[in-house]
């Protein structure tokens, strides 16, 4: 059995080598994003080799035209090395063209995919083209003799990136056993299912819908444990081997990317020679906060269980607090709100009472940018989008942002309703968009967000701004002022349940498998140490005894799926 309370002494000693290390770094708050919808169908990564596609989350499009070769990429990449002649900048103008058309024939791929579901088109996304594209440039530059002598640093920067090329770099069988076993996982993960509490013949449910709809709903503490408990039986319990052997795998591609370990090539993109240090150093600033938060949950919570389930002083439960993973703690807003029955702004029904429709969301969204004197949408982009769930195919849900890497395709992939929920989620996606535009001129390696959070940062700021009473007013769907001191506790206590609460689950994320990338931890320690590292950021616990027959970090998508999180 794992024993945290015992464990977490022995990390007295890293604790305070960190804090002592945080004094050297200066402070970065490149915090983790909220992941809007995030219980929805996430991505496949072995389907996105391209790094410029991010879901931030017809048969091609409702009118929109798929962007075809053209015959100078149909000659073949693979001749791309005549460009070179010594001359670094005649090989980057030839990598402009290729590798720009080479991302949009891969990223029209993965949208016909997700927006019409079926083994075809399963197939031609799941195509290694791209990846043989990388392959080939990282080949040419790793021939092309010395180029740290470049004099020019924008140059310099260019071929640096076209040179990290993540999984890419491993041979085609290391490549395809890699792919494999992130496959591997990955149906391991969207097929499980559990039996009902209630019920133990009624079997099958979900994670999505079902499983995500008792955790936020219900308030029996033995079928949360039942839920939390079984999900994580059918998941992360079954994978723990594979994840093995895909760290292996990973931090070998690292290794041909020029970094120690996949650890160091995920800090790589936000150029920080001390990221974990960052973030740590950024984390104290949020922790009395954070710690505020919690010990009010706690009471509340406290009050609502009582004192025998719920101790004044040890973790919280990770249960009960309304999601799967303890992520977010929104759902159970109506058990501990400050002032009952004060509720903060839900516009939904006046959106549905003046007739909005899901196009009129987003018309509502672009009006937003334009009012901060921004361009509004292109028409491609009315034309190419997806802004409702079609009829007549499976498409894939998550609400998505889509740069093609012609500097001219953007689109937005959303089965938006009308409500106040997907009324921000379109600003979200749409600022993305003009963040997408705002860079569209740029050499193809630079087409992409500052750092990794940058994107994610865009969005939520304006998220945050549209959900404003204020601005509610202003749009005509709040009808009267709003001048209430109970209301305004009750909508920032719910904001801080949601985007406060999520940030030392983020950091935890990735923190596990930094520690995990760099050896610091082996598989025998794998789940002892994820929650020792929950009690330690996050203030919570499991709600049964664990020992590593468990792997409860498999439990939530992105760790099998390979997908870093500080984004």
């Amino acid at each position: 059995m794992c024993d945290i309370s015992n464990a977490r002494k022995s990390f007295v000693w890293v604790i305070w080598v960190v804090l002592v290390a945080q004094s050297r770094a200066s402070p970065q708050l490149d915090l983790p994003q909220y992941e809007p919808n995030s219980a929805n169908y996430p991505q496949n990564p072995s389907f996105i080799p391209n790094p410029n596609y991010s879901p931030y989350n017809g048969v091609y499009a409702t009118q929109g035209t798929i962007p075809q070769q053209t015959p100078e990429a149909d000659r073949g990449y693979k001749d791309i090395g005549k460009a070179y002649r010594g001359d670094v900048r005649s090989l980057l103008q030839a990598l402009e063209l290729q590798a720009s058309q080479q991302c949009t024939n891969n990223v029209a791929a993965q949208w016909n995919f997700e927006t019409n579901v079926n083994q075809a088109t399963q197939l031609e996304a799941a195509q290694q083209t791209y990846s043989e594209f990388q392959h080939a440039v990282w080949e040419l530059l790793n021939h092309a003799g010395n180029l740290d002598n470049i004099p020019d640093s924008r140059t310099f920067r260019q071929i640096r990136y076209y040179s990290v090329i993540g999984p890419a770099a491993l041979t085609p069988d290391q490549l395809d056993r890699y792919n494999r076993l992130i496959n591997d996982m990955l149906a391991i993960y969207n097929t499980a299912s559990v039996c009902s509490f209630n019920d133990h013949f009624h079997c099958g449910l979900k994670l999505q819908p079902d499983l995500n709809k008792i955790m936020a709903k219900s308030r029996n503490w033995d079928e949360l444990q039942h839920v939390w408990t079984e999900w994580r039986r059918q998941t992360g319990q079954k994978m723990k081997d594979l994840y093995e052997q895909m760290v292996r795998l990973s931090n070998e591609a690292a290794n041909l990317n020029n970094f120690t370990t996949t650890a160091d090539y995920w800090s790589f993109p936000f150029e920080s020679p001390a990221l974990e240090l960052d973030l740590e150093d950024a984390w104290t600033e949020i922790k009395p906060l954070y710690e505020l938060l919690h010990a009010y949950v706690r009471r509340r919570l406290r009050e609502y269980y009582g004192p025998e389930r719920i101790s004044r002083q040890a973790p919280l439960p990770s249960h009960i607090l309304g999601n799967m993973w303890g992520q977010s703690w929104s759902n159970i807003f109506d058990i501990t709100q400050p002032y009952p029955g004060q509720n903060f702004l839900d516009v939904s029904p006046e959106m549905l009472k003046q007739g909005y429709t899901p196009i009129d969301v987003f018309r509502l969204a672009e009006d937003f940018f334009v009012s901060l004197n921004l361009s509004a949408m292109p028409l491609d982009f009315w034309q190419g989008s997806i802004f409702e769930e079609p009829r007549d195919r499976v498409v894939l849900c998550t609400p998505s942002a889509w740069d093609f890497c012609n500097r001219r395709d953007f689109r937005i992939k959303m089965c938006a309703n009308v409500n106040m929920k997907d009324l921000i989620t379109a600003h979200h996606e749409m600022a993305h968009i003009h963040y997408f535009m705002a860079y569209k001129n740029q050499p193809k390696v630079f087409r992409d967000g500052a750092n990794p959070a940058f994107h994610e940062a865009i969005g939520e700021a304006i998220g945050l701004s549209v959900g404003t009473p204020k601005h509610l007013q202003a749009l005509g769907l709040v009808p009267v002022s709003v001048e209430d001191t109970a209301v305004d506790i009750n909508y920032l206590y719910q904001m801080a349940l949601d985007k406060i609460a999520f940030l030392p689950f983020a950091f935890v994320m990735d923190k596990w498998r930094y520690d995990v990338f760099n050896s610091k931890v082996g598989k025998e320690e794998y789940n002892c140490h994820w929650h020792i590292l929950r009690e330690q950021y996050q203030g919570i616990k499991p709600p049964v005894l664990r020992s590593e027959i468990n792997f409860d970090p498999g439990s939530k998508y992105h760790i099998p799926a390979n997908i870093p999180y500080l984004r």
